[in-house]
This record gives C-alpha cells, sequence and structure tokens, in this order.
C-alpha cells in the first residue's frame, strides 16, 4: 500500500512520520532534491541531497515518478522508492502528491493541515523572515483549495491525536488490501 502524506510546509508531516515510524512498521520513500541539507538532516534518510545536474539526469533517464519546482528547488520521487514491500509512505509536496494520486488510484492521499496562526508561528520558529512567510501563508491557502482531492483530512492539532488518527485509517486501509 501507499500512502501519500501531504500538506503545507510547517504543518508538522515530518514529526508525525517520525512519530509513526515509532509506532508502526512501514517503509519511508526518501525523496530527492536539490536543496541544500540542513543541520539536522541526514542524507539518505530524509532526503537524498544532489546537484541540478544530478537530477536532470534523473529526469532525462525516466527514473522519476514525480518532480515538482517548490520554493526555488526541484523535488522528486524515484521510482526504486515506490517498489519497496508493504506500506510505503510518501512525504510529498501538495503539486506531487496530487499528479501521483491522479495517476494511480491505488495511492491513498492524506492532506494534513493546521490553523493559519500555528503555521506562522512554525515558520517563524524555523527562523523565516516575514517576507517568506507570507508567500508560504500565500502558498498555503492555494495549497489548501486542493484539499478535497485527498481522501482522508487530518487537522493537526495535537501530535499523538494526530498519529493515532492516522493508525488507524492505515488499518482499515489494510484490510482492504
Amino acid at each position: 500500500m501507499i500512502l501519500i502524506i501531504t500538506g503545507p510546509s510547517g504543518v508538522g508531516k515530518n514529526t508525525i512520520i517520525d512519530a509513526l515510524s515509532r509506532k508502526i512498521k512501514f517503509n519511508f520513500s526518501v525523496s530527492h532534491t536539490t536543496r541544500p541539507k540542513r543541520v539536522s538532516e541526514v542524507n539518505g534518510k530524509d532526503y537524498h541531497f544532489i546537484s541540478n545536474n544530478e537530477f536532470q539526469n534523473m529526469i532525462n533517464n525516466n527514473e522519476l515518478v514525480e518532480y515538482e519546482e517548490y520554493g526555488g528547488y526541484i523535488y522528486g520521487t524515484s521510482r526504486l522508492e515506490l517498489q519497496k514491500n508493504g506500506l510505503v509512505i510518501l512525504d510529498l509536496e501538495v503539486n506531487g502528491a496530487t499528479k501521483l494520486l491522479e495517476s494511480n488510484s491505488k495511492f491513498i492521499g492524506l492532506f494534513i493541515d493546521i490553523d493559519d496562526k500555528e503555521l506562522v508561528n512554525r515558520l517563524k520558529n524555523r527562523g523565516h523572515n516575514s517576507e517568506f512567510i507570507a508567500k508560504r501563508m500565500d502558498l498555503a491557502d492555494k495549497q489548501r483549495n486542493h484539499k478535497d482531492k485527498f481522501h482522508f483530512k487530518i487537522d493537526n492539532v495535537d501530535i499523538n491525536t494526530s498519529v493515532n488518527d492516522i493508525i488507524d485509517i492505515i488499518y482499515k486501509l489494510e484490510d482492504r488490501w
């Protein structure tokens, strides 16, 4: 089963996926990106950090199932990541997630969101300036317009509740497979 998790930047997708990894077994699809690595990130675990030329080679060789430009960088999912056994969880930008859902009816989409005040606080805590935050909030509004294209929606008010809700969803879906 392939579960695509998406939502605006800062809603807690990574935190939720980390918490899920401590409660259930799944394979995480590690995306490729041209974005610079953050201090806390690990290459090959959080992302495969590659150059623009390496990314372009992957596109030319049809190695990606989807890719999107986001925030001035390119992100993409390798076809190899989707060949893993069992539950595979992808953390994708909303446009990439929407494209994948439209291309395969067996994929399950989950949209995570939080209220605007909390989202602004999280972006500030990441060290972003007000101009950047305004752009991200505008983008978040546009991304929320696609919410209805996803099978499930989670309002991430509380991390433990969100994680347990997602586990419930996964167990119900596994019964169908």
